[in-house]
């Protein structure tokens, strides 16, 4: 073959390597969804959404710890005995309400890799929806810290407390008609967790008063504070409430059994519930008419000095304790059998529910 023929092929075959390999690189990466579609994977984390080998900014590592760690349930029944204690040496003592949130990252290509759903209900009552937002995390290099940019539902409804599909909440977008935007937060790492404070510090107002609003999330904890600003100036301390202080919880199936004396098995299951180990409660009768409370917890003993799960079940006229029993915290399985009634609760696992099922298949 001719020089000169020679060089022009392999110059024709250079120029449709070059094409073919920028074509390859305009396509979208198959963790990153088109516009408007949620995507199939599972995978949550900002190193599983990025192309390899590529070196993470200070601000990127950060935000992939925040979206391995802040996922769950989260209640704060604990704060709420401590608000007791107090309140009986100091009668004026503020109580905290009841508050339990369920924290839901979603991977959406119109919020990005750190995409949050925070759900708030109060007073034990999931009907009440008192906070419902999608946090979106955006890694912001300049600041050395994580830019939250807040999307409040105008309507507040159940979702994840009425046991809904998730779907039409990971399928929306910044501009959907449901949404409206909020302030924005900087988060920041302190200790071993993070802190975000709002921006703009007047940015929430509520009639006289401006709110900065605080959120801190931890492995194990999830809290939030609204600091009180009157004519741009911070209330006194004693004008504030301590920050809600949440701890992440676990879900537990339960199996409640009675004696039974008709077709031969000592015990029919009556109720297979579903409960939380940090103040999870059902309340249900028994056979003779009465009335009773069953509940989880897991709560610092005082007669132990340490740590304890505990069930336990009370008699909700009487408000005595009927029965109770403990564990280690962190314990997969609890139960008791007095005789009188009978309950084993497992941590919540396909397995571990198909296996209640199994095991008193006609109840």
């Amino acid at each position: 073959m001719k020089p000169v023929k020679k060089t022009i092929l392999t110059l024709i075959f250079l120029t449709g390597f070059l094409i073919v390999h920028s074509q390859k690189k305009d396509k979208p990466l198959a963790s990153s969804p088109a516009m408007g579609k949620t995507s199939n994977t599972t995978k949550k984390r900002l190193a599983d959404t990025v192309e390899p080998n590529r070196k993470f900014s200070y601000a990127e590592r950060e935000l992939d710890y925040l979206m391995h760690i802040w996922k769950g349930e989260y209640d704060n029944v604990e704060q709420l005995d401590v608000d007791k204690i107090q309140r009986k040496d100091d009668p004026e003592t503020t109580i905290h309400q009841r508050v339990h949130a369920s924290v839901r990252q979603f991977q959406n290509s119109n919020f990005g890799v750190g995409a949050v759903y925070v759900e708030e209900y109060r007073n034990n009552d999931p009907t009440l929806i008192t906070r419902q937002v999608i946090y979106q995390l955006v890694p912001d290099d300049q600041e050395k810290a994580i830019r939250v940019k807040v999307f409040h539902f105008k309507n507040k409804k159940p979702v994840l407390a009425a046991d809904k599909s998730f779907d039409d909440i990971a399928s929306l977008t910044p501009y959907s008609d449901m949404l409206t935007q909020g302030c924005e937060l900087l988060l920041r790492r302190v200790g071993n967790g993070f802190l975000a404070t709002t921006i703009n510090k007047t940015c929430i107002k509520n009639e006289a008063k401006t709110i900065d609003y605080h959120f801190a999330v931890s492995e194990d904890s999830f809290s939030f504070q609204e600091v009180i600003y009157v004519a741009n100036k911070r209330l006194s301390d004693d004008m504030q409430l301590d920050a809600y202080t949440l701890e992440k919880a676990r879900c537990f199936t339960c199996m409640l059994d009675f004696p039974n004396d008709t077709n031969g098995r000592p015990t029919e299951t009556k109720y297979y519930i579903d409960i939380y180990d940090q103040g999870g409660e059902f309340i249900f009768d028994y056979p003779d008419g009465r009335n009773m409370l069953f509940g989880m917890r897991n709560t610092w003993s005082f007669g132990m000095h340490r740590e304890t799960f505990v069930i336990y079940i009370i008699d909700t006229k009487s408000k005595k304790t009927l029965i109770y029993s403990w564990g280690e915290p962190g314990a997969d399985r609890i139960g008791f059998n007095p005789s009188w009634i009978r309950a084993q609760c497992d941590l919540k696992t396909p397995r571990n529910v198909k296996l209640q099922q199994e095991l008193r298949p006609k109840s």
